[in-house]
């Protein structure tokens, strides 16, 4: 491979190496990646609110629940005269048990209240965890496939550097320096052809004696006079 080819090919790596790190950087997997995890963690704030109010709600009905055991256990007592010492009428017996009756009214009352809560916040529980899971499941396949897309990706570039390698070693390395130098300046664009009298990059036609120079030379590689970047010559223009 001549020098002038050589430069021609490194450039087109260069520039695909490029475009294979923005491809890389813009792969729609990433972004919806990272709106999954998003999405997943308000999520899981919203659940561990949903199942504390849950926990609550479970520790208000059991509380609920032992004092109608409580209560209804003192009624049982009372009726059955266990506590009769402690009674000096049965006046004093029938206002503790209206007055127990009202209590576990209170907590029957309360219980029905609270278990529609209960209904409530458990299918809104529900509703989330299966969002949970869909939303794991989501980042899981787009996770796969930026991998998938990455190891295509990583592949090319792999494949892209060893021939890279290989063209670098195989110039001299005053024109590698050149080359690199101008790559750095023009954004990747460090070498350029003759298209006619006009050089592809900058386009400026050059001045008829410096054509007929680069000509007479039948250098394949030479400088551009105008924007300095490397002008190859093909051997047909040579």
């Amino acid at each position: 491979m001549s020098e002038a080819s050589a430069l021609l090919r490194l450039q087109e790596i260069d520039l695909e190496l490029m475009r294979a790190k923005k491809n890389a950087e813009a792969l729609p997997q990433r972004q919806k990646v990272a709106a999954a995890r998003a999405a997943a963690k308000k999520v899981a704030g919203e659940l561990t609110k949903i199942v504390g109010q849950r926990k609550d709600l479970e520790i208000e009905l059991a509380d609920l629940e032992d004092s109608k055991k409580f209560f209804s256990e003192k009624v049982t007592e009372i009726q059955s005269g266990s506590y009769n010492q402690d009674f000096r009428s049965a006046q004093d017996m029938e206002f503790n048990l209206a007055t127990l009756a009202k209590k576990l009214e209170k907590c029957d009352y309360d219980t029905e209240h609270l278990l529609p809560r209960l209904e409530t916040v458990e299918r809104a529980e529900k509703n989330a965890r299966a969002l949970a899971d869909k939303l794991e499941r989501e980042e899981a396949a787009q996770l796969a496939s930026f991998k998938q897309a990455m190891d295509k990706i990583t592949a090319q570039v792999k494949s892209l550097a060893a021939e890279r390698e290989r063209i670098v070693a195989s110039l001299p390395g005053s024109l590698v320096t050149s080359y690199e130098a101008a790559r750095k300046r023009f954004g990747g664009v460090a070498v350029e052809t003759l298209v006619g009298n006009r050089p592809s990059a900058c386009r400026v036609a050059l001045q008829p004696s410096s054509f007929t120079d680069i000509r007479r030379s039948g250098a394949e590689v030479t400088t551009c006079p105008y924007c300095k970047r490397i002008l190859v010559v093909s051997n047909k223009e040579a």
